[in-house]
């Protein structure tokens, strides 16, 4: 056994931007590779989904249950599925493991990231990057309303890259009390595993170590649109709107894309929105302006702003 693993969990829906990510963590984090395993929670892959991804890395497959009963129909299992809560169990999972690390499959690989694995976590036992969306910085916007016993004033961890280490205290009580507070708190909850996880590190007294932004470099990052860097290792298209498949053309997501479907994978069923369609239609993707533009539907003060720096060579 290998003494780190990476953690995913995964469903059918989103079963190629899994395969995509794996393809970019063989070519950008072989070195990890050799030092963790790879595991995969989900929910109804087929053996040939499973036999693809084998094809580009070995996976331990894992199926998932939440274990509480509970409202299945609320629109926090609906907007965010079941596996969303599939990283409680990595608590346990430190037992067999020295660190592992959780990424959301919405994420690109973009360089390697042993050196990260293993120099950080060691004395905290839990890194993750402070949540910099603008205006939703607090821990208050996982809530609908404030919970009384627990200060909401504290800025906000991401919960979409987290490196867990065998470091936590207490680490025993952990899972099921991340998951009898998610039934505790569902009608409450906004952003749910991630609100959890942020109150859990009050409740167990457990210091934050800072993951650097350039290992969960999301959309709101003006790190995340320089193309000319080789700086950020993770690229994490968090918000619905902004997915590397639908918002816009993302060149080095699609680099991957391509080999995933080359391997035989099935192409993605996401509504690609009109930015994306105009740019594949006349084959724009060609010309590198519009490599990661703003979609100017969506956002037309970043896209004015783009252009702007393009003009003036930046």
């Amino acid at each position: 056994m290998k003494p780190y693993a990476l953690f995913f969990a995964t469903n059918p829906r989103f079963f190629f931007s899994l395969g995509v990510l794996l393809l970019s963590l063989r070519e950008k984090s072989p070195a990890l590779l050799e030092q963790a395993d790879v595991l995969i929670y989900h929910q109804g892959l087929t053996p040939a989904q499973q036999n693809l991804l084998n094809n580009i890395i070995p996976c331990q497959f894992t199926e998932y249950y939440f274990p509480l009963k509970t409202d299945f129909d609320n629109i926090n299992f609906k907007n965010f599925t079941q596996l969303a809560f599939a990283r409680y169990d990595i608590f346990d999972l430190l037992d067999k493991y020295k660190k592992i690390l959780y990424m959301d499959v919405d994420i690109l690989i973009n360089g390697e990231l042993l050196p990260v694995v293993e120099k950080m976590g060691n004395k905290s036992g839990i890194v993750m990057s402070q949540d910099l969306q603008k205006n939703l910085s607090l821990i208050t916007k996982n809530f609908n309303q404030p919970l009384p016993d627990y200060d909401m004033t504290v800025p906000c961890y991401n919960s979409g890259v987290i490196l867990f280490s065998q470091a936590i205290k207490n680490r025993k009580q952990m899972r099921m009390w991340c998951y009898q507070k998610t039934v505790q708190w569902l009608e409450n909850l906004v952003c749910p595993d991630q609100g959890v996880l942020n109150v859990l590190l009050q409740e167990f007294k457990i210091p934050v170590e800072i993951l650097p932004d350039t290992c969960n470099c999301l959309p709101a990052n003006k790190k995340y649109y320089d193309k000319k860097s080789n700086e950020v290792l993770v690229y994490h298209c968090a918000g619905g709107g902004l997915r590397f498949w639908s918002y816009t053309w993302f060149g080095p997501w699609q680099k991957f894309y391509d080999q995933y479907l080359k391997l035989g994978g099935t192409p993605h069923q996401e509504q690609e929105q009109s930015w994306l369609r105009f740019i594949k239609k006349h084959y724009l993707q060609r010309f590198s302006f519009f490599d990661r533009s703003p979609n100017p539907q969506i956002h037309p003060h970043r896209f004015i702003t783009y252009c702007c720096k393009k003009l003036v060579g930046r």
